[in-house]
């Protein structure tokens, strides 16, 4: 009886001195926290560009944000560090830009301006009588004769009188991460001279400037029908002559 108290309390110890090693030796590793959405939206923005065959946003990882990123490829190593949750939400809202691009393509006559963080373009649909090309020039030269922003899903509307060429400059003060919105030039008629579909990130300080032809229309009156179809700010077009 003795000896199976003695073994017992053998036993005992060992477990003691087993848990007790095994409490010095546990590592709680502290979870990474998960940066905020707009943060790592902010570092993922810098990646999106224009696949030229499709017209479509993508996310290039071999894009160079910086200069020094053909040395040192910091830019892609934050976009690396990227919470696969963010990316999930970003890629969904960029999916949702580019279903619009989709729709408006099919259409047909329907010109699309892409801003990027880094750039600005032009894609025309074959056969539209309406054709914007990027301009050289980043000055506005000549008189401002209309002025359109739009927001929200209201309808907004303005006019001009077109000189066949004219030049159209880009803003967004949206602060959703991407925007839509489309501007339709109608005659008096109520014939359709074309749409501009503007597609961008919001948060882009950058303006650009686009060569505007009309040849169809020159001396005649335009009305510009426009609205928001994405985003939480306004988008604001100017014609100039």
């Amino acid at each position: 009886m003795k000896r199976n108290i003695k073994i017992l309390g053998i036993v005992a110890l060992c477990c003691m001195s087993v848990t007790a090693c095994s409490d010095d030796n546990t590592v709680f590793n502290e979870p990474t926290p998960i940066r905020s959405y707009e943060s790592d939206a902010e570092v993922i923005s810098q990646f999106v560009d224009i696949d030229s065959r499709t017209g479509l946003f993508f996310i290039n990882p071999d894009k160079k944000v910086m200069a020094t990123d053909y040395v040192v490829n910091r830019s892609r190593e934050q976009l690396a560090e990227v919470s696969s949750i963010n990316r999930t939400r970003f890629e969904g809202e960029m999916a949702q830009a580019n279903n619009l691009i989709k729709a408006y393509t099919k259409a047909g006559n329907v010109s699309i301006v892409y801003t990027t963080r880094t750039s600005g373009s032009a894609k025309n649909s074959e056969g539209g009588v309406m054709s914007l090309s990027k301009s050289q020039s980043y000055s506005i030269d000549g008189n401002t004769v209309a002025r359109l922003s739009v927001s929200g899903e209201e309808i907004y509307r303005t006019g001009f009188y077109s000189n066949g060429n004219n030049r159209l400059t880009i803003s967004s003060d949206n602060t959703s991460m991407f925007y839509v919105a489309q501007i339709s030039f109608v005659t008096s008629d109520e014939t359709d001279r074309g749409t501009i579909l503007l597609a961008g990130l919001g948060r882009n300080p950058l303006t650009y400037i686009y060569s505007l032809s009309l040849p169809e229309v020159n001396g005649e009156y335009l009305n510009i029908q426009g609205k928001s179809l994405i985003g939480n700010g306004s988008v604001t077009v100017e014609i100039s002559e």
